[in-house]
């Protein structure tokens, strides 16, 4: 049976590839006509070369270069599956790493919720959440002294490791009757987790803290140095008269409440301390 010709504009209607595109795949030795009259220049298609552009419109779907896909049309059946299964691996990376990226916008969504709401009470609070953070273990640092190069480390480790950062960080220290801030001494800094991608790494086990569904006492506030322990104190007489038991230690997270640079800088602190 005689094969069947088809001109571009056919074959453009028929695979739902517009004339341009195909007269390019030409031109870069992706799909070639079987035959082109020598006196027009038309170019002509068999039937039997339709499958070709299913197969190029399934690569170019999945991502692949025009490149990869004229090299992949020449592969042997058994070199094609292999080719097909480390392109499923790439897309279960892509896959891994929108959900990482969905799950950084919502812990920042409810970071930004949680400090609205902080905003808004002035007296000591009870909450429930989860903790997950990155912490660092560092010399016994007054509280307003903390080097900058302490919180660098935690960003330079996240970005190592393919992490968003966080623009909350915070310090730990003992929870004690303080009268300064000169006398608060922080054992370690943190910063929320915004991905699971340090979790699952064993070598980070130790830096890592997960307290899920956890009840806190909290009091959040401005930050103004000279206001900070007179807040603290709320706190700590709050526990101490109500006689909760707690954790030894005090979480303190920094919050930027203002980004525009043509504004002067302003920041929230959290206290929390974690009820047993």
């Amino acid at each position: 049976m005689k094969e069947q010709y088809y001109s571009i504009g056919q074959i453009a209607e028929l695979s739902n590839i517009s004339i341009p595109t195909l007269r390019y795949y030409d031109q870069i030795n992706l799909y070639k006509p079987a035959h082109v009259d020598p006196q027009t220049n038309y170019r002509y298609y068999k039937e039997s070369q339709l499958y070709i552009l299913d197969m190029i419109k399934s690569l170019k779907f999945v991502g692949t270069p025009l490149e990869e896909i004229k090299a992949v049309l020449n592969y042997t059946s058994a070199e094609l599956l292999g080719f097909l299964e480390h392109q499923e691996d790439i897309i279960e990376g892509k896959i891994q790493r929108l959900q990482e990226i969905q799950k950084s916008l919502h812990q920042t969504k409810k970071q930004f919720q949680k400090q609205m709401k902080a905003a808004l009470s002035t007296d000591v609070f009870e909450k429930t959440e989860d903790l997950c953070i990155l912490t660092l273990p560092i010399e016994n640092y007054a509280l307003p002294d903390i080097p900058s190069a302490y919180y660098s480390v935690l960003i330079k480790l996240l970005e190592s490791e393919g992490s968003t950062i966080s623009s909350h960080y915070g310090c730990i220290y003992p929870f004690l009757d303080y009268n300064s801030m000169d006398e608060v001494q922080c054992t370690h800094i943190f910063t929320p987790l915004m991905t699971d991608r340090l979790n699952k790494n064993p070598s980070y086990k130790g830096n890592i803290r997960l307290m899920s569904e956890s009840r806190f006492m909290c009091v959040a506030f401005r930050y103004h140095p000279d206001q900070y322990i007179e807040h603290y104190q709320r706190l700590y007489h709050y526990i101490h008269s109500n006689k909760l038991p707690v954790a030894d230690h005090v979480y303190e997270l920094f919050m930027p409440t203002r980004y525009s640079q043509q504004e002067e800088d302003e920041f929230m602190v959290e206290l929390k301390v974690q009820l047993l």
